[in-house]
């Protein structure tokens, strides 16, 4: 049996959880890991994997698909989109604007969906998702394709609860493979940037990529109509006895507003700084430090605000090793995982790949590392000890982010093995981490809210991870390259005039700016092409080394994990899909009489 962590006792108020008889256990005084199994152990009902439930789980493969369309996409086409529409300075805003609606909307939609019921939530998210499609395939300026990744944002973050929903659909025992493939099943989005490039290079316009798009959140929206019949509100109802306007009138809206200002804040800060205004600018430091400060209030406020319904009901964080502290190492293995993407793609594309083709190739590394590390993880209940699991992940983690501030011009492949174990060793923390989420909490009506905090961290430690990264690089690469091409055309003797426009046009590094430099010649080309690679790799060597520091972090936060007690792996489903319910009261019934 993994560690069932009797040591961890925590002592709480009485609580009183219905099981499936109506009869009423006692866990005051438990620790938190067996008020859990208490939990398990008698919520739900034992129906098995019914086609009904595979096809619900298919869904939400679908849907987490659907949204790392919205997620994958718009990034590897935004060069193309700008040169089109723009070029307009607020272009990245395309996708900021996701990460703003993505974070903010995963744990609004975990916690009203928990109250409410998921169904109208997933397929309002799909919806948007197709509405977003639409504006952005149609948009006429970067203002309209903002406005298409922010409604794509606002869309995502009802699907990222795929999460969590997919779990709570199949029986305790699968979680573990189930969530191995719902991420494996994303090798379907996961090859859509190199599909994007190819799309473009044949038809020359990036807008068809956002029409293939359309037709996939289409299809998507079907299956969840036809396949997805969670819980309802009147099923829900049962439990807790009160109406919508009850339920409305004591929702936490207070919270709300202060999580929503707070995030707002906080990112369009971190978005701004560094890059439309410096980071010692009021314009770039007031949104942060009054997000973050906005956030620590709700922490106090959710913790000693009494509400009936509040938007992070405390019990969650009391269970603090099996959820607190899988949610920190989550969101500090993402912090490691963007600063890779970040870095990675830009890395890849100017030392390494030679066409559009082998661009696109390249950036499929990180994608080829997530779906391994899904088909990894849908057997980690039969290796077990996911404390040692996510350690040992963590660990390489870490090991081939500090290798990867050693990465040479020369030696591709090296870096490709590294990027991909980088990539592996995320998806192995953060699925493992989702599921010990999961198990995690002592009442599994909380699942929505769970995966959604656990998004909404990840999502604000990933736009912190990418600024961080992104101005470290950016600022030693400005630093350094002006020395980098001196000395490389130092034999040419240029004149002071001639040297300074050099120095710009390989910041820039396309063929327009080298031409318009005087006496240029192929070999001076060359060698501040050269110099520009050179700089760029040295900005990110630096930003591997902040990377690694975050990454040793995570390693000893890795340690406090516990694994999962085998005794949760029971055979009940904690939500049947509406047609499964039906038949087993049916036959209930008929066995009764």
């Amino acid at each position: 049996m993994a560690d069932n962590n009797k040591a961890d006792i925590m002592h709480v108020d009485t609580i009183e959880n219905a099981n499936s008889s109506g009869s009423s256990v006692q866990l005051d005084q438990m620790s938190a890991n067996e008020q859990i199994v208490q939990h398990l152990q008698t919520t739900g009902e034992e129906v098995g994997m019914t086609w009904r439930s595979i096809m619900a789980a298919v869904s939400m493969g679908m849907c987490y698909n659907a949204y790392l369309f919205t997620l994958l996409i718009p990034p590897a086409i935004l060069s193309f989109i700008n040169a089109d529409l723009g070029p307009d300075p607020r272009y990245t805003w395309i996708t900021i604007s996701w990460n703003l609606g993505g974070a903010m909307f995963v744990t609004i939609g975990g916690r009203l969906s928990d109250i409410f019921g998921r169904r109208y939530f997933f397929l309002t998210g799909s919806t948007l998702l197709i509405i977003g499609s639409i504006v952005s395939a149609t948009g006429q300026n970067i203002n309209q394709m903002i406005a298409g990744g922010a409604i794509f944002g606002a869309g995502s973050g009802f699907l990222e609860m795929s999460f969590g929903a997919v779990q709570e659909i199949v029986p305790s025992r699968y979680r573990h493979v189930t969530i191995g493939l719902f991420d494996a099943s994303s090798v379907v989005a996961q090859i859509m940037p190199l599909i994007s490039w190819v799309i473009i290079r044949n038809t020359h316009t990036w807008r068809n990529a956002y029409y293939m798009m359309i037709a996939f959140q289409a299809v998507n929206l079907i299956f969840l109509f036809f396949f997805y019949h969670p819980p309802t509100f009147a099923e829900k109802q049962v439990g807790h006895g009160k109406t919508k306007r009850q339920l409305l009138k004591e929702f936490d809206w207070i919270g709300l507003f202060l999580f929503i200002a707070g995030c707002t804040l906080f990112i369009v800060g971190v978005s701004w700084g560094g890059s439309l205004y410096p980071w010692i600018s009021a314009t770039a430091l007031c949104p942060i430090i009054i997000g973050f400060m906005t956030l620590v209030a709700l922490g106090f406020y959710e913790a000693y605000g009494n509400m009936k319904e509040p938007l992070f009901p405390p019990r969650l964080f009391r269970a603090m090793r099996h959820f607190t502290v899988p949610m920190l190492v989550m969101a500090i293995g993402g912090m490691q995982y963007y600063s890779n993407a970040t870095l990675w793609t830009r890395l890849s594309q100017l030392l390494y790949a030679s066409d559009e083709i082998s661009k696109g190739l390249y950036a499929e590394v990180l994608p080829l590392g997530s779906v391994i590390g899904g088909i990894v993880v849908a057997f980690s209940k039969k290796i077990g000890h996911q404390r040692w699991q996510v350690f040992g992940a963590v660990a390489l983690q870490t090991a081939c982010v500090g290798a990867m501030s050693a990465a040479t011009l020369d030696n591709p492949v090296r870096s490709i093995i590294l990027t991909f174990f980088i990539s592996l060793c995320t998806s192995i923390n953060l699925l493992n981490g989702m599921v010990l989420v999961g198990f995690g909490i002592v009442y599994q009506e909380d699942i929505g809210t769970a995966a959604g905090l656990a998004g909404t961290s990840r999502l604000l430690a990933g736009a912190v991870a990418t600024a961080i990264f992104s101005n470290v690089t950016n600022n030693k690469y400005a630093n350094v390259l002006p020395g980098r091409v001196r000395a490389n055309v130092s034999k040419y003797n240029l004149p002071t005039a001639t040297l300074t426009k050099l120095i710009a046009a390989a910041r820039v590094n396309s063929a327009a700016a080298y031409k318009a430099v005087p006496g240029i010649t192929p070999a001076i080309q060359a060698a501040a092409a050269l110099g520009n690679k050179q700089a760029y790799l040295t900005g990110a060597h630096l930003s591997y080394q902040v990377a690694l520091a975050f990454g040793l972090c995570g390693v000893i936060a890795a340690l406090f994990i516990p694994s999962v007690d085998s005794r949760k792996y029971t055979k009940r489903t904690v939500a049947l899909q509406h047609a499964d319910r039906k038949a087993l009261e049916e036959k209930k019934a008929v066995s009764a009489a």
